[in-house]
């Protein structure tokens, strides 16, 4: 306790001193450019209000205060490249009166929930798909009345979508992206680490504000609010390992059923040495210098230092395991691939929801040029491939098609209809 006490005056004193030289920084730059010293002064107010919560109690606290809020900016830290399983490390809230910056791997979040789920409360967010998978992931809940930065510019047609862009095109700061790929796993966290966190949900509510404004006027607010409804029900893909994966690598098919067998030994290794380093099977050994060890794996065998990849820290790490799977693999039975056989009739039809999927891609991409968007915000490949199997005659038929709201159907499915009837598919 007494520590992290310490540690809070330390930080405190950090931040009075990084706001003293904010501040001068504005006086100079207000001379040259008033809208840079604005948009600076800004920040400067935010950061001298964040909060850093890594306690239930305080948490517990902070919950019913955002409860009242009109918004909440929101973002998410995870740690994906650094261990076997992504953890939800940080979370990041801004609103109207409060910035706080959670440790989630110290503190249940639970208690939010009902926020998110709340439609008086409007959650933004830059790119909410995957940070709103990462929270269902950990903590489950649901969300309502979203608005995400990242659609919304891609509605108005500009092509640099990321935050970075849209901060520097709309307010011309130019954001720390320092800790873009950082190991937020880690403790103590910097309060260098901390600024950025916070610096990424500070700008979403103006982003929101002037975006939604330039929606309106193009009569598309109602449109893109459609989306968000569908957005906000993407659900997270279960971490799963499939043994039989490796069969889907790239070059896999080009191997003999020998060296199937190898790569299959590898790859099921693999994941035995990422579990126990708990670390991403990536950073074990790679695709490519599995499949050059499936090759040859006499070779890998007698000679290991002859491969690409093959380092002296792979071989002290790595070495035994990898020896004992080229082993098992020369010994194993060869494996083949399982090839389907595939009728005249079925091959013709899936030739014909090919075709018909190109075609629809074509029309995206002539409507996205007509309405000055960009093409994924006119409808996903999901969609696209949905409607080229479903085949739809009437726009009745739209209506059965999976994730395509009332706005979509709206103002796409006549349009759809006559560009495939046009173009015979």
């Amino acid at each position: 306790m007494i520590a992290t006490e310490r540690n809070r005056k330390q930080r405190k004193a950090s931040e009075c001193y990084a706001v003293l030289k904010l501040l001068l920084s504005v006086a100079f730059f207000s001379f040259l450019w008033p809208s840079v010293a604005i948009n600076c002064l800004y920040v400067i107010i935010f950061y001298m209000d964040y909060a850093f919560i890594e306690n239930q109690k305080e948490f517990d606290a902070l919950v019913p205060k955002l409860a009242k809020q009109k918004f909440l900016a929101l973002d998410t830290e995870s740690n994906s490249l650094y261990v076997y399983k992504e953890q939800f490390c940080l979370l990041q809230l801004a609103s109207e009166h409060i910035n706080a910056v959670v440790d989630t791997l110290r503190v249940d979040i639970r208690p939010l929930l009902p926020v998110f789920a709340d439609p008086k409360v409007e959650k933004i967010l830059h790119s909410a798909d995957s940070d709103i998978k990462v929270i269902k992931a950990a903590v489950g809940g649901t969300f309502e009345n979203i608005f995400d930065v990242m659609l919304a510019s891609k509605y108005l047609g500009m092509k640099k979508c990321g935050l970075e862009s849209l901060v520097n095109e709309f307010f011309k700061v130019a954001l720390n992206k320092k800790f873009q790929k950082a190991d937020w796993g880690r403790r103590p966290l910097t309060k260098e680490m901390l600024d950025y966190a916070i610096t990424d949900v500070l700008y979403l509510y103006r982003l929101r504000e002037l975006l939604a404004a330039q929606l309106s006027e193009k009569n598309r607010l109602q449109e893109i609010k459609d989306q968000f409804c569908q957005l906000a029900k993407v659900e997270p893909v279960p971490f799963h390992f499939d043994g039989k994966d490796f069969l889907h690598l790239r070059s896999a098919r080009q191997l003999n059923g020998r060296g199937l067998a190898v790569l299959r030994e590898l790859y099921l290794a693999r994941e035995v040495a990422a579990i126990r380093r708990n670390v991403p099977s990536f950073k074990v050994i790679s695709e490519d210098l599995m499949l050059r060890l499936a090759v040859a794996p006499r070779e890998g065998l007698e000679n290991p230092g002859i491969f690409k990849g093959i380092t002296n820290y792979v071989l002290a790490n790595h070495g035994p395991w990898i020896r004992e799977a080229l082993q098992k693999g020369l010994k194993a039975p060869e494996v083949t691939f399982q090839k389907k056989e595939v009728s005249h009739e079925k091959r013709v039809y899936f030739e014909s929801i090919k075709t018909k999927f190109n075609v629809l891609k074509l029309w995206r991409k002539t409507t996205a040029a007509k309405r000055n968007m960009l093409p994924e915000a006119i409808l996903g490949n999901d969609l696209l491939e949905r409607i080229a199997f479903a085949s739809p005659r009437t726009v009745e038929e739209f209506k059965t098609i999976r994730g395509l709201g009332a706005e979509k159907l709206l103002i796409y499915a006549a349009d759809i209809l006559d560009f495939l009837k046009h173009h015979k598919a």
